[in-house]
């Protein structure tokens, strides 16, 4: 998957979130009005493999959903891909996780991991080809590059 791909599936997970988005349409405008220019067949692609349903609420109002179970949350499912497409190693030392990944894939690997939400993070930084996480402790260090480890296997 393409860098350019999870970042429009961010930015359509985001749009949905936030509510009202209730045709592709609406949603291909939305993205055109932030410069993406996307056609039918690839938006509803990107529905699709983040999971976005239509949900008649009681107002009568049909509007695009997300999943809302952590396991199947869109943004996770999102970070998952760009992980397991991107990184190249995971390794770390003392409080520090250093995370290589493909030439000028660091920003949205780190964009990724962020939204991830794993505890003991204090902060990412992302250069062009790696992210170095900072953690409280030597532990969570080894704890989150475990878990970034699990999403590249």
């Amino acid at each position: 998957m393409q860098k350019a791909t999870i970042q429009r599936q961010r930015l359509i997970a985001d749009f949905i979130d936030n509510g009202n988005v209730s045709s592709q349409n609406q949603l291909k405008g939305m993205l055109k009005k932030n410069g993406i220019i996307i056609t039918q067949a690839t938006l509803s692609r990107d529905l699709s493999e983040i999971g976005a349903i239509k949900k008649r609420f009681k107002n009568g109002r049909l509007l695009y959903i997300l999943p809302t179970q952590e396991e199947n949350s869109a943004q996770i499912k999102i970070a998952a891909k760009a992980l397991k497409d991107f990184v190249l190693d995971v390794d770390f030392v003392l409080n520090q996780v250093i995370v290589k990944t493909l030439t000028a894939a660091a920003t949205v690997v780190a964009d990724s991991i962020d939204n991830l939400k794993i505890q003991g993070m204090i902060a990412s930084i992302a250069g062009d080809n790696v992210v170095l996480i900072v953690t409280k402790g030597e532990m969570e260090a080894k704890n989150v590059a475990n878990q970034l480890n699990d999403y590249i296997q």
